[in-house]
C-alpha cells in the first residue's frame, strides 16, 4: 500500500531497514503516537476504576466498565484494516484517534453507571485502531529481527508513559474527579491528530477490499455470549438453569456460524486457512491464555491497594511504579537481546511466561500484613516477565508469514489477546463478585450494625471502605480481610492458566527472524502485487499492547 511505496523510496536508513532516517522517525512517530494514548488509558484508568464504579455503588461491576472496552476495542479491530484499504490508513487512523478522544469526553461527563459502560465502548471503537493500523505500518517496513528492536523501544516507552500514567491517575482521582483521567485524553487526541496530519506524508492509494461486517458482528456476539456466561453463571444464575442452558447453546451456536461463515466470506476478518499452521495456531493459543490471565496485574492489583491496603488513589499510583519499570526494563533488555545477540524469540518467551507464572503466583500471597517492599518484589517480578512476553509473540507469529499476509496475521494475533482479556475481566470479576457475595453472608451480625449501609458498602468507593477504619474499626477489618481473601483466590485462579501458556511455549518453534523485511515496494510483499499487498491488509485489526500489556491493556 501506499507506506510501502513511501517507505521503499528511502536511501540510508536505521540498520538494514531501507528506511531513511526522517521516514524512520516518522514511522517511529506513528507507532508512539497511538502508543501514548493507549498507555494513558489503560493506566491512568487502572488506579481510578476502583473509585468510578465505587461511585455509583457497583464496586463489584467493574469489569463491565472493562469488557465494554475490549469487546468494542475487538470488534473495531476487525473492520479498520479493510477501512485503511478503502479509505486510506492515515485517514483511518486520525479518524480512530478523534473517536477514541469523542469517547474519552463522553467518559468524563458520564452520569450513571449505563452511560459509563456504553461511553466506554465508543472509546474501545476509537482504540481498536489506535496501534493496530501503526504497528502494521512498521511491520511492512521494518525487519523482522529489527522490529524486536523497535518494539522493545516502543513497550519501553509505553512503560515509561505507564509510569506516569498511576501516578496522574491518582492524583488526579484524589485531588479533582476520576473523570479527569479521561478528559486529560481530548488535548493529547487533538495534538496527536495535529501531528499526524503535519508528519505523515502518504501518497494518496485505495484498494478494493470486501468488509466483513457480518463476521465482525458473529465474533463478538460469541465473545459477549461467552463473557455473559462467566459474568452469570453460578451468581445472576445456577449454572444448571434454564438461562444458562440457552446462553450456552446459543453460545456454541454463534461460534459455528461464525466458523461457517469465515470458511465462505470474500475476505474473513479470521482466515481460517492461517490456522493450518501449527506454529501460528499454537501462538496464538498462547496469546489468548496469556491476555486471559494477566487482566489482574492492571485491573485487580488497584482494588488489593485501594481496599485491601487502604492506599489512597495516588498512593496507590506509587505503590504501582515498581510493576511499570520492571516492564520498561524488560521489555527493553529482551528487544535488545532478541535483535543484537539472538536473533530468536523462544528462550525470551519461555522465560517471561515462566516469570509471570511465578509473579502471579506471589501476587496470590498478598494480604493486609505484606511489608511494602515485598510487595514492590512481587510487582517487579511480573513486571519483567510481561516486558519480555508483550509484543515478542507478535513478532514471532509475523515471522512465520509472508508479507502478504503480515496484516492479517497481526490481527489475530490481537484478537485472540483481547478477546482472552475480556474474558479474564469477566470471569475473574464474576469470582471477585461471587467471593464478596460469599463473604458478606458470613460477616458477623454486630460487625454488619457497625455499617452505616450494611453490606452494601463493600460495594461503594473504597475511600468509604477505608473511612471505616475510624469509624468502625472491628468492621473494618472484617471487610479489609474478606477483600483480602477473595483477591488472593482471584490471582490463585490465574496460576495454572499461566502454567498452560507455560508448558505450550516450549512448542513453540525456535525459528531465526528473518534480517529482511517484508517488502519496501508495493511488490515487496511476498512478491505479491500491488494492488494485492496492502499494508493494513486484512489488518482488520492490529496489535496493542495491553492490558496488559499486556491490557496491558489491557485489559
Amino acid at each position: 500500500m501506499s507506506e510501502q511505496t513511501s517507505a521503499g523510496t528511502g536511501q540510508e536508513a536505521g540498520p538494514s531497514s531501507g528506511l531513511s532516517p526522517l521516514q524512520f522517525r516518522t514511522v517511529l512517530t506513528v507507532l508512539l503516537t497511538g502508543q501514548l494514548l493507549s498507555a494513558l488509558d489503560q493506566t491512568l484508568v487502572g488506579t481510578a476504576l476502583p473509585t468510578m464504579v465505587g461511585d455509583f455503588g457497583q464496586l463489584d461491576s467493574f469489569s463491565l466498565v472493562v469488557t465494554s472496552y475490549l469487546l468494542a476495542s475487538t470488534a473495531s479491530m476487525a473492520l479498520y484494516g479493510k477501512l485503511a484499504d478503502l479509505y486510506g490508513p492515515k485517514r483511518v487512523y486520525m479518524a480512530a484517534i478523534g473517536i477514541f478522544t469523542v469517547g474519552s469526553l463522553l467518559v468524563g461527563i458520564a452520569q450513571d453507571m449505563t452511560q459509563l459502560v456504553i461511553f466506554r465502548a465508543v472509546q474501545g471503537i476509537g482504540a481498536g485502531g489506535l496501534v493496530v493500523i501503526a504497528f502494521t505500518i512498521a511491520a511492512t517496513v521494518v525487519p523482522p529481527r529489527q522490529l524486536g528492536r523497535v518494539q522493545g523501544l516502543v513497550g519501553a516507552m509505553y512503560a515509561l508513559a505507564s509510569l506516569l500514567g498511576p501516578l496522574a491517575g491518582g492524583a488526579l482521582t484524589e485531588y479533582l474527579s476520576w473523570r479527569w483521567c479521561f478528559l486529560i485524553n481530548v488535548p493529547i487526541g487533538i495534538a496527536a491528530v495535529i501531528a499526524l496530519g503535519a508528519l505523515l506524508k502518504l501518497p494518496a492509494t485505495r484498494r478494493e477490499a470486501s468488509v466483513d461486517y457480518l463476521g465482525a458482528m458473529l465474533l463478538v456476539a460469541s465473545v459477549s455470549a461467552l463473557v455473559l456466561i462467566t459474568i452469570w453463571g453460578g451468581s445472576t444464575y445456577e449454572w444448571g438453569s434454564a438461562p444458562m442452558i440457552g446462553l450456552m447453546a446459543g453460545t456454541a451456536l454463534l461460534v459455528v456460524a461464525l466458523i461457517l461463515w469465515e470458511r465462505r466470506a470474500k475476505e474473513p476478518i479470521i482466515p481460517l486457512s492461517l490456522f493450518r499452521k501449527p506454529e501460528i495456531s499454537l501462538a496464538l493459543v498462547i496469546t489468548f491464555v496469556i491476555g486471559l490471565a494477566t487482566i489482574g496485574a492492571y485491573f485487580f492489583v488497584p482494588i488489593y491497594l485501594q481496599v485491601v491496603r487502604g492506599n489512597d488513589p495516588t498512593t496507590a499510583g506509587l505503590n504501582i511504579v515498581p510493576l511499570m519499570v520492571a516492564v520498561m526494563i524488560g521489555s527493553g533488555a529482551s528487544g535488545w537481546l532478541i535483535a543484537v545477540v539472538l536473533g530468536r524469540m523462544k528462550v525470551i518467551v519461555i522465560g517471561g511466561v515462566g516469570i509471570m507464572t511465578v509473579g502471579l503466583y506471589l501476587f496470590s500471597l498478598l494480604d493486609e500484613n505484606t511489608p511494602a517492599w515485598q510487595l514492590w518484589c512481587y510487582l517487579a517480578v511480573m513486571g519483567i516477565g510481561m516486558g519480555m512476553v508483550i509484543s515478542k509473540l507478535i513478532v514471532s507469529v509475523q515471522n512465520s508469514v509472508s508479507g502478504r499476509d503480515i496484516g492479517t496475521i497481526t490481527a489475530q494475533a490481537n484478537y485472540f489477546r483481547v478477546i482472552g482479556s475480556a474474558i479474564g475481566t469477566a470471569a475473574f470479576g464474576a469470582i471477585l463478585a461471587a467471593q464478596l457475595v460469599s463473604g458478606s453472608a458470613r460477616l458477623d451480625p454486630e460487625v454488619l450494625a457497625q455499617l452505616p449501609d450494611g453490606s452494601a458498602v463493600v460495594y461503594e468507593d473504597p475511600a468509604a471502605i477505608r473511612s471505616l477504619a475510624e469509624t468502625a474499626p472491628e468492621a473494618h477489618a472484617q471487610v479489609v480481610r474478606m477483600f483480602a481473601d477473595a483477591m488472593q483466590n482471584v490471582f490463585l485462579v490465574a496460576v495454572p492458566l499461566m502454567l498452560l501458556a507455560f508448558v505450550l511455549c516450549w512448542f513453540l518453534p525456535n525459528t531465526k527472524l528473518r534480517d529482511g523485511g517484508h517488502g519496501h515496494g508495493h511488490g515487496g510483499h511476498g512478491g505479491a502485487p500491488a494492488d494485492e499487498a496492502p499494508a493494513g491488509a486484512p489488518a482488520d485489526a492490529q496489535a496493542a499492547p495491553t492490558a496488559m500489556v499486556a491490557k496491558v491493556e489491557p485489559a
